[in-house]
């Protein structure tokens, strides 16, 4: 391979070095991150959620005092 050839292919791996870790890297590990936020979110409300209906379900209501029935007097 020619002095040329070397240049050239220093130049392009260069660029591929340099593509690699400003463009292609950071968007993996961006968009990595964003799934393991959104997936913990997901988690947190499916727990939420079950915990909020077995408290509906164990907690019956009480009755405080008695139904009178009111009629209205003219």
């Amino acid at each position: 391979m020619s002095a040329i050839g070397f240049i050239f292919l220093g130049i392009f791996l260069w660029i591929f070095y340099n593509l690699f870790v400003k463009v292609i890297w950071p968007v993996y590990k961006t968009t990595s991150r964003l799934k393991k936020q959104f997936r913990n979110m997901a988690e947190q409300r499916e727990t939420q959620n079950h915990s909020t209906a077995s408290q509906n379900i164990e907690t019956p209501k009480e009755k405080v005092g008695e139904y009178i029935e009111f009629e209205e007097v003219k």
